[in-house]
């Protein structure tokens, strides 16, 4: 299972952590770990870019991303993720949760 859990603090996002395995087919076939390991390094690549106040921790198996930064542009990409990682787990709830904290 994958486990997304995201914070908010006054209508920014603070924090994103995405934790574990899919397991919904063996190693090197499972869509929706590489589904959403593309997601979140398309959004690491993006905030490593914009230099803003982002600190981004990873882990095996782990991805931690803490948002000091009150920049719309981090703000509208925490969204657009969260949108495509929601979108995943609509059709495959089985293998990825994401919830608010």
């Amino acid at each position: 299972m994958i486990n997304v859990i995201y914070s908010m603090n006054d209508d920014h996002y603070t924090y994103l952590s995405v934790k574990g395995h899919a397991e919904s087919d063996e190693y090197g076939k499972d869509l929706i770990c590489a589904s959403v390991s593309s997601i979140m390094f398309g959004l690491m690549n993006a905030l490593d870019q914009t230099k803003h106040d982002v600190e981004i921790k990873e882990l095996t198996n782990h991805i931690e991303i803490i948002n000091n930064s009150k920049k719309d542009l981090v703000d509208n990409y925490f969204e657009l993720v969260l949108i495509q990682l929601k979108t995943i787990e609509e059709s495959y709830g089985e293998f990825i949760k994401v919830e608010r904290k």
